[in-house]
């Protein structure tokens, strides 16, 4: 979870492990967490795309292409929040 940048709870705790856990052990677990909390490893590759997300070239075919890219991951966006909003 503290890979994805996901801070644990104790619902996603409780909900993750392959054992029982009570809710006071997923305190405990959290505040020991908490008190030695580890540094989240970056990759070169994703710290120079977060501090550069946008493509620095600026060539037709190339930005025809992203938006494309884009517009494809919007629908499908659009999609999965129309199956929620259905759902409940």
């Amino acid at each position: 979870m503290h890979k994805e940048g996901k801070t644990p709870s104790v619902g996603i705790l409780r909900a993750k492990a392959p054992f029982k856990v009570s809710v006071t052990e997923a305190i405990e677990a959290i505040k020991r967490f908490n008190a030695h909390k580890p540094k989240l490893e970056v990759s070169n590759d994703e710290n120079v795309a977060q501090h550069n997300p946008v493509a620095t070239t600026d060539e037709p075919g190339n930005l025809h292409a992203r938006v494309e890219t884009l517009e494809k991951e919007v629908a499908e966006l659009k999609r999965a929040l129309h199956k929620i909003i259905n759902a409940q």
